[in-house]
């Protein structure tokens, strides 16, 4: 039986092995010239892929801020930019000197320029690969001349192209060792993008029969915005090996991210990206040229976004701080945001200075280096200020709401809040004026900013307590905007003080005295600071919106924080405090309206911060001990100070704070970043309660400009006063449109 079993098992491989040989016979010898001809087809006439339009980027109103225009891209197989790159910008003429991918890519173009009867002729084998490398090295000089881009810059974008596919393959190559060659050394890529029309033909007509050369449609971002959107929108840029790799549409053919692709990098146009990103085309080619594409699909474009942006609002409260900013000592920098408090709609985003989008790339560097106005930062989502006295509000709340303070408490101010720190922890009136405040409730505390009052609430509260306060207001986290730059704030606990402080490692009393009037490590951002003042408003907190639905309608914020609802009789004594600030005898009597029916209720802030360093001074040591000191700009980091000396190289010893901004006067002492935060609402609002009629939250903080209630103030009023009077006028203008389509009718 097993002899048997033995003798049909062995028939049976026997069989098998056959069957092998003769597939491989009839693969290798007999059909050997038909798929050698397949494989060198699908080399030398790759499927191409057309550039999908972004979707436009629009403001609440539908016009357009940034959009996609038809242009053409001049792309170039990747064989032929590997050897550009591989000879520095000097291609080889002879077949031998190619780097090994483009010589395959040759072989396959020679062969099928043979079997296609388009080879030159009276050219052997050997021939006609060195008179392809020719072709090849010849590409470049033509290229530079029919469009022209300086041979420079081409070989710049090439080595980019290159860098980026070897970094992908890299990445793929170690997670999958088997993989030999990914789909992007296959391609051709876009080295000329937005050539104009007659960039376009010159190059059809002088190189179109060319196979690694092709003239594709693309499209062409245009920023239609002006420098005030410049840091909200964002910018393109190149995918990234990283952003290929996590891309959720990686395994999508027509929608994933490529080598070659541009993607969002900053702004909305990152936070928007796989909504913003079109469907690529596709064109397959036949095998037979003759019988032309066997599949030509359309690129289709990306989704538009529609932004909660009033962009006539922006600019005007980009000129209004930019004004605000422009008129203090130290004038470096500013923001401000304006909310629809009641829907929490982000209508205003402002950071000045900014930039225009075109001037990124050419004036990088100038940009990087500007250190007093740092106009690439996204000052109103992304810096960290100390809020100062606009979280007294904060402050307030938490020791009514937890009963260490009534609205009725009163506390005596007589300058100095701790008799054994006297120089310490005083009201800034004192330190002002040699003045103290006297007796101080809850609503007169706050109308008149009183230290001790609130040094008194932290205290009772203490520092944990009080920080947990900050975090129920939203304090500490994100907002919603999505956006890459937003910064979370910081309200410290303990294990970050172990962390980072460690003279001090744990919160103590004095910390909460700091906290309390917004000093100390507490930092929060101008967007932060407008959603207090819409909470404050309203009643309740929840994450602000910044897109809209493609019809206006609401859509959800980017965050999933839970709204919060505080206590009405516990905001009352606080809303009153703000009501007083600006229109009674407070620190904000500048921000009053002038806007028929309408108020201001804010809070005012001058926190105090340290200058800004623009530049450092470094001190390297040599072996022997020898020391030596280099000035240098802020951005330059130690890799690059090491860099001015030869081999072998010092160690760095020490880096100092060299030049300061703003210059310390002559009676020293730091400076103040000015805040002001408010909201406006109808004069029949009663005194205390939640307000009434067009709401708007607004923040402001004017760089270095130490008084809130003089520096930014006006500017906050002067944004309200500006929205208030465009929607009293549209509400106008839609009363005499109706009145005279009534009279339309009537006739």
């Amino acid at each position: 039986m097993f002899f048997n079993r033995l003798k049909w098992f062995t028939i049976a491989m026997t069989a098998v092995a056959v069957l092998i040989v003769v597939r491989l016979i009839d693969i290798q010898v007999v059909r050997a010239a038909e798929f050698e001809a397949l494989a060198d087809r699908m080399l030398t006439r790759p499927t191409v892929y057309l550039s999908a339009p972004r979707g436009s980027i629009l403001d609440r109103d539908g016009r357009p801020l940034v959009e996609d225009t038809p242009s053409a891209d001049i792309a170039v197989h990747y064989a032929v930019i590997r050897a550009y790159v591989a000879a520095e910008g000097r291609p080889a003429t002879e077949y031998a000197a190619l780097p090994a991918e483009t010589r395959d890519y040759l072989r396959a173009i020679a062969r099928q320029q043979r079997r296609d009867e388009t080879a030159p002729p009276d050219l052997d084998v050997a021939a006609h690969r060195d008179w392809l490398a020719t072709a090849f090295a010849d590409t470049w000089g033509l290229l530079a001349e029919l469009t022209g881009t300086p041979p420079a810059v081409l070989l710049e974008r090439a080595e980019r192209i290159d860098r980026r596919v070897q970094s992908l393959k890299r990445h793929i190559t170690a997670r999958n060792p088997t993989v030999r060659a990914i789909r992007e050394e296959h391609e051709l890529h876009p080295l000329v993008r937005h050539a104009d029309e007659q960039q376009a033909l010159r190059v059809r007509l002088e190189l179109g029969d060319q196979p690694w050369i092709r003239v594709q449609p693309g499209s062409q971002r245009m920023n239609r915005a002006d420098e005030t959107l410049t840091h909200l929108l964002g910018r393109l840029g190149s995918a990234s090996a990283e952003r290929i790799e996590q891309d959720p549409l990686r395994e999508d053919d027509l929608r994933g991210l490529r080598a070659r692709d541009l993607c969002g990098i900053s702004g909305i146009e990152r936070v928007c990206d796989l909504e913003l990103r079109g469907t690529r085309g596709r064109i397959v080619y036949s095998l037979d040229p003759r019988d032309g594409p066997s599949e030509q699909l359309p690129a289709s474009p990306g989704h538009d976004i529609r932004l909660t942006i009033d962009s006539d609002l922006q600019r005007a409260a980009y000129d209004i701080v930019a004004e605000g900013v422009q008129a203090h000592d130290h004038p470096c920098g500013g923001a401000a945001v304006v909310l629809d408090a009641n829907t929490r709609e982000v209508l205003a985003l402002v950071s000045y200075p900014s930039y225009p989008a075109a001037d990124y790339r050419e004036h990088y560097r100038d940009l990087l280096a500007d250190v007093p106005a740092e106009p690439l930062r996204f000052r109103a989502v992304q810096n960290r200020y100390p809020p100062g006295s606009t979280c007294k509000v904060i402050s307030l709340y938490g020791a009514l709401a937890d009963g260490v303070l009534t609205e009725h408490s009163e506390v005596i101010c007589d300058g100095p809040f701790n008799p054994r720190t006297p120089n310490a922890f005083r009201c800034w009136m004192f330190n002002t004026y040699g003045q103290s405040h006297g007796p101080r409730d809850a609503t007169t505390a706050i109308r008149d900013s009183c230290n001790p009052y609130f040094y008194t609430a932290g205290d009772r509260l203490g520092p944990a307590r009080l920080t947990e306060w900050f975090r129920t207001f939203g304090l500490g986290r994100t907002q919603g905007t999505g956006l890459i730059e937003e910064s979370a704030g910081l309200v410290p606990d303990d294990d970050w003080m172990r962390r980072n402080r460690r003279s001090a490692p744990r919160l103590g009393p004095a910390d909460a005295w700091n906290f309390s009037i917004g000093q100390g490590e507490i930092g929060a951002t101008p967007l932060q600071a407008a959603n207090v003042a819409a909470t404050m408003a309203t009643g309740h907190w929840e994450p602000v919106r910044l897109l809209l639905s493609a019809s206006g309608g609401p859509r959800p914020s980017a965050s999933d924080a839970a709204p919060r609802t505080f206590d009405a009789n516990t905001l009352r004594p606080i809303r009153a405090g703000m009501h007083a600030v600006v229109n009674g005898n407070g620190t904000a009597k500048v921000a009053r309206l002038t806007t028929p029916g309408y108020e201001m209720c804010g809070k005012t802030g001058s926190a105090q911060t340290s200058p800004r360093t623009l530049s450092n001074r470094w001190t390297v040591e040599w072996p022997d001990g020898t020391r030596q000191e280099r000035i240098h700009p802020v951005h330059v980091g130690r890799e690059a100070v090491l860099a001015e000396f030869d081999e072998p190289r010092p160690k760095i010893v020490g880096r100092h704070a060299y030049e300061r901004f703003p210059t310390p006067g002559a009676e020293g002492g730091l400076p103040a970043h000015a805040w002001f935060i408010g909201y406006t609402q109808s004069k029949s609002t009663p005194e205390g309660a939640a307000a009434r009629g067009r709401c708007y939250a607004i923040a402001v903080c004017i760089e270095f400009g130490d008084s809130g209630g003089q520096k930014a103030g006006p500017v906050a009023r002067d944004i309200a006063d500006y929205l208030l009077a465009r929607q009293q006028e549209w509400g106008r203008a839609s009363e005499r449109e109706q009145e005279l389509q009534g009279r339309e009718r009537g006739s």
